[in-house]
């Protein structure tokens, strides 16, 4: 016979009424918070329309965002990013259609991918799909899809339901999305909003703002009860609790005071003023999680104290290169299959031109040419590929043609099968120079 286990019995009964939370809550009262659900509409009413820290920090992602150049670009033989002048691909970027501009585009991609988890984005193509004309983006939740699960073909049956019905090819389709640990299709399915991991907390600043509103609006008195002991009948006892839960409970009825029926009144506060909640710091650290949930740091959005030119320098430099770049590098990628570019072709984001950030290019340029590091590791430094002969340290002048090292004149070109050991006059009648 086998004795049961008490810890595996109060698990059970735990698990069985949802948690340990909601058992202890339901001995004290039936107080269990509501959160909003994680669906695009209350996410983008309550989450992003109604919460202005949640706004503030998705605008400065997407002011941020649209200062980014988009480049049609190859690597020449150095391994070099070279934009390719009057791509057509670069003219769709430059202009995706003809109801908004880049900056629209982009703005939008940012809205719907974050309160949805993903922007859906349709193509318009001519000569059997080879060139794209125009690229739309539209919101998730008016998107209509199946799932296939198929690596080859992962959406079919897709449709916008929106004032204008449409209907799309899968070939003609593709969703940019972000990373769902739920995903019952390994990928292939729908994303998971970033706004859901702080929607409790939005929840919370709006319900201190709702209460800090409602106890002004009641000129600042804290609620209490009026007792007046016994109940002369027992319907009083059920009238007063009715009172209670209609009347008295919720952030919109702070302040107010409950009066029952019963003998010997008698006076007791329930509420507390801000002060005694610490109401000032309660809402300044909910502010911060709710920023550092969105990657923006509070100096961003105006909350600024104590702040220096260097605190905010820094504040900037971190929103592109953790948040911003990161975003549209993952934006870049999704596109640059689905707009047909060639073998070798990509969507390069180049944030050279942010003033935030040339001090930083900058300085790394002068850290790499100041180093003891050879060419080649100076050149991996930069995100650009490794050349012949360039595992050497020049510290000097140098050029570079056809993906060959070269030295000043009457020096020979550098690589794998000449060094620097051998016989003077047989390197000089081999000689390449390279005259500046």
């Amino acid at each position: 016979m086998k004795i049961p286990n008490i810890f595996e019995r109060k698990q059970a009964q735990r698990e069985s009424s949802g948690g340990l939370y909601p058992h202890i809550v339901n001995i004290h009262g039936k107080n269990t918070p509501q959160y909003s659900d994680a669906k695009y509409r209350i996410i983008a009413k309550e989450g992003y329309a109604e919460n202005w820290i949640i706004f503030r920090c998705l605008q400065e992602i997407t002011q941020a965002a649209i200062q980014l150049k988009w480049n049609v670009c190859k690597k020449d033989k150095d391994g070099k990013k070279v934009p390719i002048p009057n791509h057509p691909v670069q003219v769709l970027l430059d202009k995706p259609n003809p109801l908004y501009s880049q900056a629209e585009f982009i703005r939008r991609a940012i809205v719907f991918y974050y309160l949805g988890g993903d922007a859906p984005i349709v193509r318009m193509a001519v000569r059997g799909g080879k060139l794209v004309k125009e690229i739309y983006t539209y919101r998730p939740d008016k998107m209509s899809i199946g799932l296939t699960g198929k690596v080859d073909m992962p959406y079919t049956d897709i449709r916008y339901e929106g004032q204008n019905p449409k209907n799309f090819k899968p070939e003609d389709f593709t969703l940019w999305k972000s990373f769902n640990p739920l995903d019952e299709y390994d990928g292939l399915g729908r994303g998971m909003s970033p706004l859901k991991p702080i929607l409790k907390n939005g929840d919370l600043l709006a319900a201190m703002l709702d209460w800090n509103v409602s106890l002004m609006q009641n000129g600042g008195q804290v609620s209490g009860v009026i007792s007046v002991g016994e109940f002369p009948n027992n319907g009083a006892r059920e009238r007063a609790q009715a009172d209670l839960n209609s009347k008295y409970s919720g952030s919109r009825n702070v302040g107010k005071w409950m009066l029952v029926e019963g003998s010997n009144a008698s006076v007791l506060q329930t509420g507390v003023n801000p002060k005694d909640m610490d109401w000032v710091n309660g809402k300044s650290n909910t502010v911060k999680d709710i920023c550092a949930g969105m990657g923006v740091d509070p100096i961003i959005i105006g909350f600024n104290d104590n702040a220096t030119y260097n605190n905010k320098s820094e504040a900037e430099k971190g929103l592109y290169t953790k948040t911003v770049i990161p975003l549209m590098q993952s934006l870049a990628g999704q596109l640059t299959p689905f707009l047909g570019l060639e073998g070798g072709e990509f969507i390069d984001i180049d944030y050279s031109e942010i003033p935030v950030l040339q001090e930083d290019i900058k300085e790394t340029n002068e850290k790499l040419n100041n180093g003891y590091m050879t060419i080649n590791e100076k050149r991996k430094a930069r995100g650009q590929d490794e050349v012949n002969g360039g595992d050497v340290v020049v510290n000097g002048n140098y050029a570079i043609m056809n993906g060959q090292v070269y030295l000043p004149a009457n020096m020979i070109p550098v690589d794998d099968s000449t060094s620097s050991s051998e016989n003077p006059n047989n390197s000089q009648s081999q000689n390449k120079s390279f005259q500046y």
